[in-house]
């Protein structure tokens, strides 16, 4: 059995909702899946609203177009694109429990 890309993605129903809110009376972007290092906690895939690039698979979910650089796609799927009280959480394959964070010099020891 094949598995398409198409089943790899999903947008849950309160992400959704949550992007509606954010996005009221504008006009909806196109919206990346990326790597981020930028938190204290290690890297983590974020979303941001962002161009399609020609390396991306793309996917429209409930209105949504949201686009993952190809190769990242490779390495993450399946993806899954949450909202909960902390924000945007995006469940993927990958592991960084290894990773560690990046406390900014600023941790106590």
């Amino acid at each position: 059995m094949d598995i398409r890309e198409d089943d790899l993605f999903s947008l849950s129903p309160a992400a959704s909702a949550a992007l509606a809110a954010h996005f009221a009376g504008a006009a909806r972007p196109c919206l990346r899946v990326f790597l981020s290092f930028l938190s204290d906690d290690g890297p983590r895939l974020e979303l941001a609203a962002a161009e399609p690039e020609a390396d991306d698979v793309s996917f429209s979910r409930d209105g949504w177009r949201i686009v993952v650089n190809r190769q990242l796609f490779q390495q993450a799927a399946p993806l899954a694109v949450d909202c909960g009280a902390q924000g945007f959480v995006i469940a993927s394959s990958l592991d960084f429990s290894e990773a560690g964070g990046n406390c900014g010099g600023t941790c106590s020891h």
